[in-house]
């Protein structure tokens, strides 16, 4: 069994989407897509190569694609880890994050 932890970049980017939604759309739209994007990693626990790899982002790097985002996020074996490294919009320019 993996654990997931989120780095404090993939927070960040969390908060900003919530602030961002809440702006444009409602404050409840926000906290109930920031609550599934979180919600999203509970599956890695038991299945950390669930979802695809996503090479775009960098070596290693694998998504979760949910309600117009993406949850990248890299496996380590070793320390039964996995790390969520950020969350972006799928209209994103695709970049290098590891």
């Amino acid at each position: 069994m993996h654990r997931v932890e989120w780095s404090a970049w993939a927070y960040e980017d969390i908060v900003a989407l919530f602030e961002y939604v809440a702006e444009h759309a409602s404050p409840w739209d926000a906290d109930n897509l920031c609550q599934r994007l979180l919600q999203s990693t509970d599956k890695l626990l038991d299945f950390p190569r669930l979802y695809e790899a996503a090479p775009e982002y960098g070596e290693g790097v694998r998504r979760i694609s949910l309600a117009g985002q993406h949850v990248l996020y890299e496996v380590d074996d070793e320390a039964k880890t996995c790390t969520v490294l950020a969350v972006v919009s799928q209209r994103q320019q695709t970049r290098l994050i590891r």
